[in-house]
């Protein structure tokens, strides 16, 4: 029996996480147990071991008296998350150096050098893919366990972070496209100034992209913009 309702915890917190990186739910509205039980076809006791979960994650908040809501995140907050990540994939990234490359780093290079000689023949959704592989991979390459740990652990949060909603032009994903080439190679030829160097440009340049459309679109998608992408 505990293990049926642990599948099905298992299966809500799935479910919950799709609706809410998915853009389904509407920040401003509290996330009802009652209504995401209907509509997910789960028990309502599953959906709130799910929703205590996102709470530990601090990807929702209780507020009194008022409900389960999306945590929203500040530019404040979003810069901490950012150089949170800066000091982990720099490490990441020097680490990698030292180390021949994992088979999942090396398939991700070979598809980002693939990619690169003629994005036009992806789709953006496709080249993001495999960038956000290249950000993992690169972890499993670095050989610290301790390290991957603390990416996996905070790992809910940096999501929170990527779904401020994004709308980039073909040119800046072909862009971003040739950085993690550019990481790839410098970590494969084990040049770990480069690497880190290009890893903190990479980072710092994600973040600034972020606020500047956060800035001009806080709340709502522009809908004059380019298709939505979510680019790593």
């Amino acid at each position: 029996m505990a293990d049926a309702f642990e599948f099905e915890s298992d299966r809500a917190y799935a479910r919950i996480v799709e609706l809410i990186f998915g853009g389904a739910v509407d920040p401003a509205e509290p996330l009802s147990e009652r209504k995401l039980a209907q509509q997910l076809d789960i028990g309502r006791m599953p959906v709130r071991e799910a929703l205590r979960k996102l709470e530990r994650e601090s990807v929702v908040e209780v507020k009194p008296a008022r409900g389960t809501f999306i945590r929203t995140i500040t530019a404040d907050g979003l810069s901490e998350i950012y150089d949170l990540r800066e000091a982990l994939e720099c490490l990441a990234a020097r680490r990698a150096t030292e180390r021949d490359p994992s088979p999942t780093l090396v398939n991700c290079g070979t598809r980002l050098r693939v990619m690169g000689r003629d994005p036009s023949a992806f789709t953006s959704r496709e080249i993001n893919d495999v960038g956000t592989e290249l950000h993992d991979a690169m972890f499993d390459s670095a050989g610290n366990p301790q390290l991957e740990e603390m990416v996996r652990f905070m790992r809910m949060r940096f999501r929170l972070a990527f779904n401020l909603p994004r709308y980039f032009a073909r040119e800046l994903v072909s862009e971003i496209l040739l950085e993690h080439i550019a990481l790839f190679e410098a970590i494969s030829n084990r040049e770990p100034e480069i690497a880190e160097a290009l890893m903190r440009a990479h980072l710092r340049r994600g973040l600034q992209i972020r606020l500047n459309l956060d800035r001009s679109s806080p709340n709502l998608p522009n809908p004059t913009s380019r298709p939505k992408e979510n680019i790593e």
